[in-house]
């Protein structure tokens, strides 16, 4: 509710199409964006998400939590498939994933890099070049991280937007509110990652507002809203 409220308050058209296919779709330069909404939840077993323990120090579980952002993206992936297959969805469609990560414990809040994007391109943990003569850091980068492992030992990608198996997605747009949490302004708090090797790319425009990150020569370019 909070993605289509925002989305027609900004302008946009929205189209919704029956009870298969995505939540709706809206027009750019007459071509039809699908917008697909997903709310992962903590899990269960033991790759289940633990909850807050407030008052305690807590070591934030981060493979868990990019399991939830990969198991949603496979479970849509497999939808789209059907709905593709259905002809609901046209190959030449662009298609939008809106993920939010309210309902998994730590996810709305990130680390250094927020957790979506860790779960779909190989971005590891932050490390530092120290120059031992001064102690100054010289230069800071991510570990290399192709994959989290579950408990049963199981390894996951976590580089599905390198794979053209999801090349179907254009871009994941990410929001972490609630009914308590969220911003003054509607879509403050979105974050569009645009997939490298979508079939059809999303037009940075179109979410013009919001923080935008690209994924170039094994970097992330991260711009402001405008």
């Amino acid at each position: 509710m909070y993605l289509s409220v925002t989305l027609r308050e900004r302008g946009f058209q929205l189209t919704r199409v029956g009870d298969e296919g995505p939540e709706f779709y809206f027009l750019h330069n007459g071509r039809k964006v699908w917008v697909e909404a997903v709310a992962p939840r903590p899990g269960e077993g033991k790759d289940q998400v633990p909850d807050y323990r407030y008052g305690e120090v807590q070591e934030v579980p981060t493979e868990k939590i990019l399991l939830r952002f990969t198991n949603a993206l496979a479970d849509k992936r497999n939808k789209y498939i059907k709905v593709l297959q259905k002809k609901i969805i046209d190959a030449n469609d662009l298609y939008l994933l809106a993920m939010n990560s309210r309902g998994i414990p730590h996810a709305p809040y990130g680390n250094t890099m927020p957790f979506f994007v860790q779960a779909f391109l190989p971005f590891g943990n932050l490390a530092a070049d120290i120059d031992t003569k001064t102690g100054k850091i010289v230069d800071t980068f991510y570990h290399y991280r192709e994959n989290v492992v579950k408990a049963s030992g199981a390894a996951v990608s976590t580089t599905a937007f390198l794979n053209p198996e999801f090349s179907f997605v254009s871009a994941v747009l990410h929001s972490g509110v609630d009914c308590v949490n969220h911003p003054d302004i509607l879509g403050e708090d979105f974050m569009i990652l645009h997939n490298p090797t979508a079939s059809y790319p999303l037009d940075p425009s179109v979410f013009h507002w919001c923080e935008q990150m690209f994924y170039q020569e094994g970097r992330l370019e991260r711009k402001p809203g405008q």
